[in-house]
């Protein structure tokens, strides 16, 4: 609940300095969401739901607030919208995603950092194989969760009941590029065994 109540801290913060209103925020969100590969939410949203104001309001409201920047030629009413088209301003975009930046951190501060396997000590918070930097590992793996705060919290969740339990035995980019928080809710929930406690995985 607090990280969920952090979350919202931001979001009410994000919207304070832009004067966005919760339908320019959601739109966004969806502009976002599409622009990363998942135009699903953005399509299921149009045909089954609908806004308080029309999306072209919304989409000149948002260039007029420096979301979008002014080269973005908005369409006309009753004409095809493509999310990805929409040239967003990138250090509002930024802004706007900085709580991607704060789950990643969280998810490396709740990681162990090492382990002993056969007398042996790995460092299990070693990101310089499969990442650039802290920045990208956290980039990275908001985009596996989908920016996802409920998501965060399961995972965080899960990794204490695998701490408690001596389960983490592979690094954290393993962890966030084969998802490995579904084998844990697997090995939680259903007794499954998955964790080699004798082989480190990089």
């Amino acid at each position: 609940m607090k990280q969920f109540e952090l979350s919202i801290d931001r979001e009410i913060k994000y919207m304070i300095k832009y004067q966005l209103t919760a339908d320019e925020l959601f739109v966004l969100r969806l502009i976002f969401y599409a622009q990363e590969g998942h135009g699903e939410y953005i399509s299921t949203f149009f045909s089954e739901c609908q806004l308080g104001s029309s999306l072209r309001s919304i989409l000149s409201s948002l260039q007029r607030k420096g979301i979008i920047n002014k080269s973005y030629s908005i369409p006309e009413e009753g004409t095809v919208f493509k999310a990805d088209d929409v040239d967003l301003n990138k250090n509002a975009v930024n802004q706007f995603l900085q709580h991607s930046t704060d789950m990643g951190m969280e998810l490396f501060e709740a990681y162990p950092a090492y382990t002993t396997i056969n007398g042996r000590t790995f460092s299990l918070r070693n990101i310089t194989k499969n990442f650039k930097d802290l920045d990208d590992m956290c980039w990275q793996y908001g985009r596996m969760i989908k920016f996802d705060q409920r998501k965060h919290e399961e995972i965080l969740e899960l990794l204490e009941y695998a701490k408690e339990n001596d389960l983490i035995h592979s690094g954290i980019c393993d962890f966030i590029l084969s998802q490995g928080w579904l084998a844990l809710e697997l090995y939680r929930d259903e007794g499954m065994g998955y964790f080699d406690n004798t082989t480190l995985i990089n």
